[in-house]
């Protein structure tokens, strides 16, 4: 009985942690991409890093700092066109962002190592070119960049030309057009 009384405590305690973390994810979601339903169906990666793995020197300041080979499928059939972003945040009230890409069109599936004409760049924030920036940041210790794609049923509303493009202005264009997204977490540590 004793026995029975765990398990059935452990399994609730998973079912409300399962709710709970739900509930925090599409909250999340949905304040970071304004979108009221997203597929959660494509898959995201990139030359030589995953979800959870390291970042390659190749794509940083420390080596040749160019910008990083992508690729994705399995999105939604209404997709009209892709948007990527890429950033770290290193320290309290600060914002890095390294890629802010749209306008990629939706036969693409993939953008090779130090690519420059797909899509339309807007600005990073190191340089504030419209280009990918390799991150440099400062500091012991592991960081972690964070590479987002965006699978939109329409092209972003921008009102602005792309030398004004920001992150912020890119996630406010592309409200309640994006129909999946993915997530890449990377962490890298300078020599």
């Amino acid at each position: 009985m004793k026995k029975i009384i765990i398990i059935l405590s452990a399994f609730m305690f998973f079912i409300s942690c399962q709710k709970t973390n739900n509930a925090t994810n599409s909250t999340s979601v949905s304040n970071l991409v304004n979108s009221p339903t997203i597929a959660n169906q494509i898959k995201f990666s990139g030359n030589g890093f995953v979800h959870n793995g390291l970042y390659p020197k190749l794509y940083t300041c420390d080596s040749l700092g160019i910008s990083p080979g992508l690729q994705w499928s399995n999105a939604p059939s209404n997709t009209n066109s892709y948007a990527i972003t890429m950033y770290t945040i290193p320290g309290p009230g600060d914002k890095h962002v390294y890629i802010v890409l749209y306008n990629i069109p939706a036969s693409t599936t993939s953008i090779p190592n130090n690519s420059k004409s797909i899509g339309v760049f807007g600005i990073n924030t190191v340089d504030g070119k419209t280009t990918y920036t390799p991150p440099c940041s400062q500091g012991p210790g592991a960081k972690i960049y964070v590479l987002t794609i965006y699978a939109l049923n329409a092209p972003p509303t921008i009102t602005v030309p792309n030398t004004q493009v920001t992150m912020d202005i890119l996630l406010a264009g592309m409200k309640n057009k994006i129909v999946d997204s993915a997530v890449m977490s990377v962490t890298y540590t300078r020599p």
